[in-house]
């Protein structure tokens, strides 16, 4: 793809931070990685991250981790970016 390292936008987010899904109160986590991926239902490439999920989350009773699309998260409450 011509000029495709020079398209990635930075990424928002840094490994440690905890990140929450946006509106969501029942799952949050830690970013441990990330991967500039095509993302289909928004026509653009964007960032992705990994989410080792907080022991406390609903979905850590059947899942460790997840990802999800930057535009998708926020930081969790009182946490720095």
């Amino acid at each position: 793809m011509y000029n495709f390292p020079n398209t990635a936008k930075t990424p928002r987010f840094l490994y440690g931070a905890q990140l929450r899904w946006i509106g969501s109160d029942t799952d949050w986590g830690i970013a441990i990685g990330r991967f500039y991926s095509f993302a289909p239902h928004l026509c653009y490439w964007t960032w992705c991250y990994l989410i080792w999920l907080s022991k406390d989350s609903a979905s850590a009773a059947w899942i460790s981790a997840d990802i999800a699309w930057e535009e998708d998260l926020e930081p969790l409450e009182g946490s720095p970016l």
